[in-house]
């Protein structure tokens, strides 16, 4: 005797969960997002300030953040969580003199203390700190 079970409506669901849990994922991704950038603030040298107070989170390049600043746009930092793809986010530091800073010209931080930083937080591979 075989017994047949038709379940309507598991699309639907299995479209549901990933879409929350993509939202989970994004949610947790930026808690330690904004840790990260607690943490360099405390690590970052200070002088006058300027570096320490310049971290930034995006979900857009700087590239695109400074175009849109520069055509009178109006910054976008993070906007809600999206639940529909696992977002990319940029932690950045305008300050012409960040490299220098992260390469140990000052003694109140260690060389690579980004990239010593970030790591705590998150998985990474290579080469991840770049100049633009």
């Amino acid at each position: 005797m075989a017994v047949s079970v038709k379940i309507t409506g598991i699309n639907s669901t299995f479209k549901d969960l990933s879409q929350e849990t993509t939202k989970l994922i994004n949610n947790a991704q930026r808690i330690a997002a904004f840790q990260a950038i607690a943490d360099l603030q405390f690590k970052t040298p200070v002088d006058q300030g300027r570096a320490r107070s310049s971290w930034l989170i995006t979900n857009t390049n700087r590239q695109t953040y400074d175009s849109q600043v520069s055509r009178g746009k109006p910054p976008v930092y993070l906007g809600p969580v999206k639940s529909s793809v696992v977002e990319s986010l940029y932690i950045t530091n305008g300050t012409p003199y960040i490299q220098n800073l992260n390469a140990g010209s000052s003694v109140q931080a260690p060389p690579r203390f980004i990239e010593n930083t970030v790591s705590k937080y998150f998985r990474t591979k290579g080469n991840f700190v770049k100049i633009i």
